[in-house]
């Protein structure tokens, strides 16, 4: 999925690149337990975009947060941890979300992205 993202950021489509990350989303929530954590092991390749990277690293700890699993390491590294509160920026209008609508494992690594976006329709 980040090469995915890369490949929709590098051509300015930000609403493909959100797609895939919800796809990554649905990916990791579909699962449970070990499976959800073998998937994460291996560190995806850069999205050439810091935002876009931290948001990957917090998605991938919130969902193994929710299970009790244990974080793969470069979910921490620093380079995945914004110095600026960011958003995605996918659509302009859409106002910063406040921090209690933010999941934390975003909110630590710098990345405003509303709570029910990542929700499943």
């Amino acid at each position: 999925m980040a090469a995915e993202i890369r490949l929709r950021l590098s051509a300015g489509d930000k609403d493909r690149a959100l797609r895939a990350l919800l796809q990554l989303n649905d990916n990791l929530v579909a699962e449970r337990g070990l499976v959800r954590g073998i998937l994460t092991i291996a560190e995806p390749e850069s999205t050439r975009v810091a935002v876009w990277d931290a948001a990957i690293a917090g998605l991938v700890a919130w969902r193994l947060n929710e299970e009790g699993l244990p974080l793969p390491d470069w979910t921490r590294a620093p380079s995945r941890f914004l110095h600026t509160p960011t958003t995605l920026g996918v659509d302009p209008a859409d106002p910063t979300p406040p921090l209690d609508e933010v999941p934390s494992e975003f909110a630590e690594r710098g990345v405003l992205a509303w709570r029910d976006t990542f929700a499943s329709i």
